[in-house]
């Protein structure tokens, strides 16, 4: 078997900005590389951003979104976008470059000349006016390795035992310690463990800190966990993997989607916007609501159903199927 050609990844992400789109694309440059293809990162991030992707092929820093005269001529064999701020002039210059350019777009915000557009939204799937295909839902999802395979969840408990809050990659708001304290005030007895990025202020007592998890480590945390409070970003999809039952806290703009379809979808609690005046009551709405162990089964069994957690694989075997016919 021939070895794959190069993929490269054009992506952002940091502390100010969340790191939603390094972490789902780390998944594809795992995919790739234990393919024995190799991977090259062009990374408008910073130092936590890299530190996220350390082990998964070369990394270039700095802006590529808006100037396509400045992109290196690399013409690989696949390259993949995953950026709010990507221009058109510069999706074109990758498009003309690229093999096969597939593009990551969960907002519809761009018209696309031609490849593929991962939309893995749970909103109905766009009609687009560009020369792209869309792949549409949440089965096109990518999830980091540790959620490929993961066993089923076993019996929920009667009582809440485990909470984990989690706010992101990186806590944008720095909202952690508060949704901590009212998670420990709804539930004092429960274990919380609560996940952040960056190391902010010690937590309070009983409360267990994480810093900088492997994915293992954190597909672990969630399938231990009788409920989540989460930003609802890319995590979601992992917990939905995982089946935990979740309140969702919209911390950026591009989350609205998930706030809107996935309590209709499996349950998950819609507690608003990050900055809304009524948050710290819907989040204690939402805890008490999956108190019930009932409710929290039926929200594990859907959940479970809806994310497969094959949509890196999913990708990469399309690419091998246009690949035999001859069409990028």
């Amino acid at each position: 078997m021939s070895r794959p050609g190069l993929l490269v990844i054009f992506t952002e992400g940091g502390r100010a900005r969340g790191l939603g789109h390094v972490s789902r694309c780390s998944a594809y440059a795992r995919y790739r590389m234990a393919q024995g293809g190799r991977v090259l990162w062009l990374l408008d991030g910073d130092d936590l951003a890299t530190a996220m992707i350390a082990d998964c092929g070369e990394v270039r820093i700095g802006a590529w979104q808006d100037d396509p005269a400045a992109l290196p001529d690399l013409r690989p064999a696949v390259a993949i976008v995953d950026s709010y701020r990507v221009s058109p002039a510069v999706v074109a210059a990758i498009a003309g470059q690229a093999t096969t350019p597939v593009f990551i777009d969960d907002l519809q915000r761009l018209a696309y000349p031609r490849g593929l557009v991962i939309y893995p939204a749970l909103d109905p799937a766009p009609l687009r006016p560009d020369g792209a295909e869309w792949l549409t839902g949440p089965l096109w999802q990518p999830l980091r390795p540790a959620f490929w395979n993961v066993a089923m969840r076993g019996p929920v408990r009667p009582v809440v035992e485990r909470i984990l809050v989690i706010l992101g990659g990186s806590d944008v708001h720095d909202l952690g310690a508060v949704i901590v304290r009212q998670v420990a005030d709804a539930f004092p007895a429960a274990r919380i463990d609560w996940v952040t990025g960056d190391g902010p202020a010690p937590p309070p007592p009983g409360v267990i800190m994480h810093r900088r998890l492997s994915d293992q480590a954190m597909a672990a945390l969630m399938l231990e966990a009788d409920l989540a409070v989460s930003a609802a970003g890319t995590t979601t999809f992992e917990l939905a993997r995982c089946g935990v039952p979740t309140v969702l806290l919209g911390v950026a703009d591009n989350q609205q989607p998930n706030l809107d379809h996935w309590p209709d979808l499996c349950g998950f609690v819609d507690a608003g916007r990050w900055d809304a005046a009524d948050r710290d009551r819907r989040i204690r709405a939402g805890l008490d609501r999956l108190r019930d162990p009932r409710l929290r089964r039926t929200i594990t069994d859907r959940a479970e159903a809806t994310v497969d957690g094959q949509g890196v694989r999913r990708l990469f075997e399309r690419l091998q199927t246009e690949g035999r016919k001859g069409r990028p």
